[in-house]
């Protein structure tokens, strides 16, 4: 098949919000400014260079793969690998005890464009067939990837209020997201991130976090839905606020609130003279659906300027 073409079967049939058949691989900007192919456009094979453990938790996995060249391709100085930040890459395993290939859309937090190498957080799944595969990964097997997959396109001229709103082990596609951003000096949109997670323990890349804190345009807030307390006065205080014993757990310019992020938390963090508004929504597809109504509700933000991962 040639480069960037798509029939049916290249759709994972999980109703994703970026679909294949929507939204067909093709070079990207910089991949064309770079004269040079991009291997991922059609499925290839990369090889995994770890599967680890995040947080300490086993169905927590940092899987680290790199391009492996073919039929003699690897000498080929004359292609890249380039994963726009939003974008996802469709995986493809065959199983044994499936009769067509099993595909699932995953978004990378970390890209070589050189090396072509790139990682994914994945949260695997009790009793998922591509759960299980994943899990029994050793590195030096190889898999086949394609895309990148995606519409978000950030404009670094025009300056604005980018919320990014992410659940779970959805924040992992979000940190490139912010990165674009912070690290263009000429860039001066703003970066309200707001992370939702069951409590602290799963709240994923906390010191990556930290570390965007330290530019001026970027603010973040955790939103934990079940974080837990034994304390009694905490749990009856203040819910908008973090309990005491919440707050001892918290690092330098971490901002936190006990309980889900709804419409009065969402508008209390983009101020009414931020101009601009563009959202940004990563995680389920039932999430995702629940914050774009906040969003229009909260931020009068068209549905022209929300995005969803």
């Amino acid at each position: 098949m040639p480069d960037n073409e798509i029939n049916e079967s290249d759709c994972c049939g999980n109703g994703c919000t970026n679909c294949i058949l929507d939204n067909k691989p093709k070079p990207s900007k910089r991949a064309l400014l770079a004269g040079k192919r991009n291997v991922i456009l059609n499925y290839a094979n990369f090889r995994l260079l770890s599967n680890d453990t995040h947080n300490g938790d086993a169905q927590v996995r940092l899987l680290h793969f790199v391009y492996s060249a073919t039929n003699g391709d690897e000498e080929d100085d004359d292609s890249i690998l380039d994963i726009p930040p939003g974008h996802h890459v469709m995986l493809r395993a065959e199983l044994t005890d499936h009769a067509t290939p099993l595909l699932r859309p995953y978004s990378p937090y970390w890209t070589d464009f050189t090396g072509k190498e790139f990682k994914i957080l994945v949260k695997l799944q009790p009793d998922g067939p591509m759960s299980e595969f994943l899990s029994a990964l050793r590195p030096l097997q190889v898999l086949q990837f394609r895309g990148p997959i995606g519409n978000y396109v950030h404009d670094a001229n025009s300056a604005k209020c980018i919320v990014i709103i992410a659940q779970g082990v959805a924040i992992a596609p979000t940190l490139p997201l912010v990165s674009q951003v912070l690290e263009n000096e000429d860039d001066m949109n703003r970066i309200r991130h707001l992370i939702c997670a069951q409590d602290l323990q799963h709240v994923y890349f906390r010191d990556r976090l930290l570390e965007f804190a330290q530019y001026w345009n970027y603010r973040s807030c955790l939103y934990l839905a079940h974080q837990q307390c034994t304390r009694c006065i905490c749990c009856s205080s203040d819910r908008d606020q973090p309990c005491e014993h919440l707050r001892k757990q918290l690092r330098y310019k971490e901002a936190a609130h006990n309980g889900r992020l709804d419409t009065k938390q969402l508008a209390s963090q983009v101020p009414p003279q931020d101009g601009t508004i563009v959202v940004i929504i990563a995680g389920h597809s039932s999430f995702q659906r629940h914050m774009r109504e906040q969003a229009v509700n909260a931020l009068n933000v068209t549905e022209d300027n929300i995005f969803l991962l």
